[in-house]
Formats: structure tokens, C-alpha cells, sequence
């Protein structure tokens, strides 16, 4: 059972192993969202009728085409009998699932009276072709009831493709786990776990040419360390969505992200640690979210100890509900890499920490799923509780050869205690091409070298998700040919050269024009 709740402090609870992951935001936000999943027991209006569960799931994994069968009971707890009007397969995903309702198969019942203070049993068959390339990893079904002015719902589903499934998987301290790339795998959320959970002290290895899908809400949770590494694009690693039918293609919000549980002890011995080395992590809620914990005590935030540690090289984030990248006084540099399309602050600052970002590509304009109202970019050194009692923490950010852009007026905000000097609110720009007014930047930065202010970066085709600089005659970028210094190779491992003979070899940014 867990619920999660949007609000500040941002709270993931999971009150059956009795604590909370607490997520915490660097502005005040208020309630916005409540969203429950797993096997909550579900209670109807009065306790006229119960289920024996709400989610009914098949955890056998198919590797020939076959078919199994479970059952639920549906309870009368009234002292007379109840005519239940409706009961309906809703076949929201093929024709997997069938059920049979007290010995009868069909999709659709009607008038079916339970005895006072008795119970039916509604059988639900699913056949699964586990070689159906165009089959769900996991599919779903579900049975609603109606009665009177009344309805209920219980959810189906079942592991549609033959791939290693991760149903609520715990990695203990002193254990090291390797996914390698045989097959898929499919992370699904099970009771106390939404999802993978990776303890202090464990460590998860995703070998290269790993596909990851997450089913529903669920996440990877990391207080150990997670090592998601492969050397070249051909063997990339792709954290997705686990629905595969065309609408769901890029669709955000599908799962909820890569969560880094900050060791609120104020001990380095289990600060998480993370590299990712060409990924794509698409289609989630929050992207990469380092610093989250276990308590809503916000000095236990503040800090040098206990950071998680996350870096990031030639890799992709895009496609996020909220932000691909969020840290909360984290630690994480991200270099040759492309973060584009989210619903709110593409990269997300609060409550200080250190960043460092060369030769990234940051683009927000919005996609048909997710509108862009808020900047790309948000720096801040403080959070806010209740509106009123503000924690601060030292932020130190470093922007090199980067391009911050999108289709707001501006594009970065700052967020800072009016007490805080230079050395609490250090950020540094050079060969940076942004959107936003220059006599602002001049104001919240430390270094301001050689950068571009409100120029267009003309990509060569944004709207396919290419954001390489065009360099066609009457669209030539500015980013090409920029910076004096840089990465040798692009995110694509293209050499970085001199095409305008200009002794400024780099194009800015994550990707190089060849």
C-alpha cells in the first residue's frame, strides 16, 4: 500500500514499513495532486459490498504462449440481499483477460444477487503471448461493478511479455545486484515497495543494452548506489514507460523517476552515489531526483554530509510531467548531455547543493502533452516551509559551454535569501547561450564570461528532438564554433572540430555540427 501526496514537504508515504520518503521542494508549493496505487483495501459507501482485493495481479512470467487463472470474492456485509446491476470486463487492453462470474463466462452481467452476508467469486482467465513484440509488458483490465447510484473497481493485470520482472524488489545492504541485457526488464510496484528500492549499502549494476520499463507509478528508490554505465549508443540504456502502444510514445508522467534518498543522519557512510553514462530516461514524472529522505525535519537537509552524489555523461532526459532534473542540496554534474520537454521547471535547484554543467543542451518548449509555464532553469539556496520559516544552504552552480532555452521571454529564474552574498549564491556562466535579460544574469552570478543573451540557437529540426545547431546558409547558429575550450567529443562521440577556422573549435551545447 502507498500513497503519494504532492504538497510541501513532497511526501511519498508507505505506511506499512512505517516511514515516509519525504521530497522536498525549493519553493512553497501548495496541495496539488493525491494519487494511490497497489493494494489499497478498498471500502464501499456504507460497507454495503468488499473485495477480497483491489488489484488483481498475475505474477507468472510466460515464456511460451499459455494461460492461468485467479479469482476474487466480492462480499454482501449487509443483512439483506444486494442486486448488484452491472458487472463489466471493460477490455481497456486487447482481449487478454475473461471472466467468469459464479460459473457463468461473459464480459457483461446484470442483476446478480448476493445473499445477506455472503459472497460471490469472479474468476478472471488471461492468456498471454509472450512473443507478441506488440503486447504490453504489463497489461491491464478492469472489472467495475455497479449498484444503485454506486460503482467499484477491481484492477487487473498481468506480465505480457517474457522479461525480468521486478515486482516490489528490495536490494539489501552488503548486496549487489547486475540486470543485464538478455531480456527486458519491467519494474512493477508490490505492496510496501513502489517499485525497486536499493538500501544503504546495496548496488544495482544495469549492464549495458538494458531496456527498463516501469509500470504505473512505480520508481527506483536509492540510498545504496546505482550504476547505469555503457560506453557507446549502440548499447544504450533506456529507462521508459511500460505502455507501448503509439499514444503512450513520449507521453510523461507514465512512471514516477529515479528517486535518491538523502541519508538524513548527516553520515557520508551511506550518501547514495549514481553514474549514468549514455541513458535515455524518458516518459517519467521527476527524471533523476536526488535528495529526497526520511523525515520532515528540514535541518536534517542542510549540509555537506549525506549529499547523494549523481553524474550524469552523454545522456538524454526529456519527456518529464515535472522536471527531468531536481536536486534538493544534492551533489551532480552533467556533461555532454540533452534535458528537454517538461510540464514545469526543466531543471529544478532548491536548497543549494553543487552543480556543474559542460556542454549541455537544456530545452523546454512545451510538447501536445505538457504546456511550458515556468522557466527552464530554477536556481535556489533556500526552501520555504508554511511561508515562513526559511532554511538556507550554500549554492554553487558552474555553466560551461551550455545553451538554456526555450519559448517563455526568459528562461532562468533565481531564488535567494536577501541575506545571501556571493558566497552563499555562487553561480558561474561562460560560453553560455540563454534566454534571458543580461543585466539579471549580472545580478545572481559570480562569473558572467563571453555569454549570449536572447539569441535564437536554431536547431536544426527541435521539433523531431533533433537539437544539433543548424549551420544551413540564412540559419546558421550561433552556438557553432563558440567556445575556445571543450569536450573533445560530442554526446554522440563525434570529434568536436574548427569548421568556421575561427580557432574556436567547439560548438556549445551538447551536440556538435559535423
Amino acid at each position: 500500500m502507498y500513497n503519494f501526496y504532492f504538497h510541501t514537504p513532497f511526501i511519498v508515504s508507505i505506511p506499512q514499513v512505517k516511514k515516509h520518503f519525504f521530497l522536498f521542494f525549493s519553493i512553497v508549493l501548495l496541495a496539488t495532486a493525491f494519487f494511490s496505487g497497489g493494494c489499497r483495501k478498498e471500502k464501499l459507501s456504507n460497507g454495503n459490498i468488499s473485495f477480497s482485493t483491489d488489484t488483481l495481479t498475475f505474477d507468472t512470467v510466460f515464456v511460451t504462449f499459455g494461460s492461468t487463472m485467479r479469482s476474487f470474492k466480492v462480499f454482501n456485509n449487509n443483512n439483506k440481499a444486494i442486486v448488484i446491476n452491472d458487472i463489466r470486463l471493460m477490455r481497456l487492453v486487447g482481449q487478454q483477460f475473461r471472466i467468469n462470474v459464479d460459473g457463468v463466462f461473459g464480459d457483461q452481467f446484470t442483476n446478480v444477487e448476493i445473499p445477506a452476508k455472503d459472497s460471490i467469486y469472479v474468476f478472471v482467465e488471461v492468456t498471454v503471448n509472450p512473443n507478441d513484440q506488440t503486447s504490453p509488458y504489463v497489461i491491464i483490465d478492469d472489472v467495475v461493478f455497479s449498484y444503485g447510484s454506486k460503482a467499484a473497481t477491481v484492477h487487473l493485470q498481468a506480465f505480457g511479455q517474457n522479461a525480468h520482472f521486478h515486482y516490489g524488489e528490495e536490494i539489501q545492504n552488503g548486496e549487489t545486484k547486475n540486470w543485464n541485457s538478455d531480456l527486458p526488464h519491467v519494474i512493477v510496484s508490490k505492496g510496501d515497495v513502489p517499485g525497486v528500492h536499493v538500501h544503504c549499502g546495496g548496488t544495482l549494476n544495469i549492464k549495458p543494452g538494458c531496456k527498463i520499463f516501469f509500470a504505473g507509478n512505480s520508481a527506483i528508490f536509492v540510498e545504496g548506489a546505482l550504476y547505469a554505465e555503457a560506453q557507446m549508443w549502440s548499447d544504450s540504456i533506456v529507462f521508459q514507460g511500460a505502455r507501448l502502444e503509439p499514444y503512450y510514445n513520449d507521453k510523461p508522467g507514465q512512471w514516477f523517476g529515479i528517486v535518491f534518498l538523502r541519508d538524513t543522519n548527516n553520515s557520508s557512510a551511506c550518501a547514495p552515489q549514481a553514474v549514468f553514462n549514455h541513458c535515455i530516461i524518458n516518459e517519467s514524472s521527476y527524471g533523476l531526483y536526488a535528495g529526497a529522505g526520511l523525515t520532515t525535519d528540514i535541518n536534517k537537509y542542510t549540509g555537506v554530509s549525506g549529499r547523494p552524489e549523481v553524474t550524469i555523461k552523454n545522456s538524454i532526459i526529456k519527456n518529464s510531467l515535472y522536471n527531468t532534473l531536481y536536486g534538493f542540496n544534492a551533489k551532480m554534474s552533467a556533461e555532454n548531455s540533452l534535458f528537454h520537454t517538461a510540464g514545469e521547471h526543466l531543471i529544478k535547484i532548491g536548497l543549494g547543493g553543487e552543480y556543474n554543467f559542460y556542454h549541455c543542451t537544456m530545452v523546454n518548449t512545451g510538447s501536445r502533452f505538457v504546456n511550458h509555464k515556468k522557466e527552464s532553469l530554477l536556481l535556489s539556496n533556500l526552501v520555504a516551509v508554511n511561508n515562513s520559516v526559511v532554511y538556507e544552504e550554500k549554492l554553487q552552480t558552474t555553466f560551461a559551454n551550455c545553451i538554456v532555452y526555450g519559448s517563455m521571454e526568459n528562461e532562468i529564474a533565481f531564488s535567494k535569501t536577501a541575506t545571501s552574498g556571493p558566497s552563499e549564491f555562487d553561480n558561474k556562466f561562460s560560453y553560455t547561450l540563454m534566454k534571458t535579460k543580461s543585466d539579471t544574469l549580472a545580478m545572481f552570478s559570480t562569473v558572467n564570461n563571453q555569454n549570449l543573451f536572447n539569441q535564437d540557437p536554431r536547431f536544426k529540426e527541435p521539433e523531431k528532438g533533433n537539437y544539433t545547431p543548424s549551420d544551413s546558409s540564412g540559419y546558421f547558429s550561433p552556438a557553432i564554433d563558440y567556445a575556445p575550450s571543450g569536450l573533445l567529443l560530442d554526446i554522440f562521440g563525434n570529434p568536436r572540430k574548427d569548421k568556421l577556422q575561427n580557432g574556436k573549435v567547439y560548438d556549445i551545447g551538447a551536440i556538435e555540427t559535423q
